[in-house]
């Protein structure tokens, strides 16, 4: 029997994989084997976690970027990535998926970028949004293209219900290219080969 949303599921991450490949991850793959402790969809990548997500009955941001975190944990990776792909929106515009990480690791990953020596990315932080999944792609669409300066990228801060006073545990929510931007920026990618951790 045809395993419909597995064969989506390895369609997203195939395309994910070759968006990574042509912007500076030469090396990016589908992990073929996730075993008893699951390290991510993608391998290829150090330092990095990267779990994809094929939307096609919703996005469930919470759950999804808890199986990411411990994805991170299982890696021993730096930093955890959930990439989905929202309904309705095919392969040739992967560069528009989402990309989301919690507001902890996110805070991390911008912290490098501050800190390289050639200063190249202004990350515009959008006022706090209450967690809205069924207007979020158009919410963050409309504001990446009203950007002016090249350097910057866009990042959505998201709060899931019940989050008020708990910045930590709000979403930050960007598209793919944004994403990768921000990487780059913060020392990841451009041909390094990822190194497993010892007994994977």
């Amino acid at each position: 029997m045809v395993n419909v949303p597995r064969i989506k599921g390895t369609a997203a991450e195939t395309a994910v994989v070759g968006y990574f490949q042509e912007h500076g991850f030469p090396y990016a793959e589908r992990r073929a084997l996730k075993g008893a402790l699951d390290r991510g969809d993608l391998t290829g990548m150090p330092g990095l976690a990267i779990e994809v997500k094929y939307a096609n009955a919703g996005i469930r941001m919470g759950s999804w970027l808890a199986e990411t975190g411990i994805e991170r944990l299982n890696a021993r990776a730096d930093h955890g990535i959930l990439v989905i792909k929202p309904a309705g929106m095919g392969d040739r515009k992967v560069a528009q998926w989402l990309a989301a990480m919690s507001a902890e690791d996110f805070n991390r990953l911008w912290l490098k970028a501050l800190m390289a020596p050639e200063f190249s990315v202004i990350v515009v932080n959008d006022p706090v949004e209450t967690y809205s999944e069924q207007h979020l792609k158009w919410q963050l669409y409309a504001k990446v293209r009203g950007l002016e300066d090249p350097r910057e990228v866009m990042v959505l801060t998201l709060r899931p219900p019940g989050t008020k006073d708990k910045p930590e545990a709000w979403y930050r929510v960007m598209t793919l290219e944004q994403m990768t931007r921000l990487l780059h920026a913060a020392g990841y990618g451009d041909g390094v080969r990822e190194h497993e951790p010892a007994g994977a």
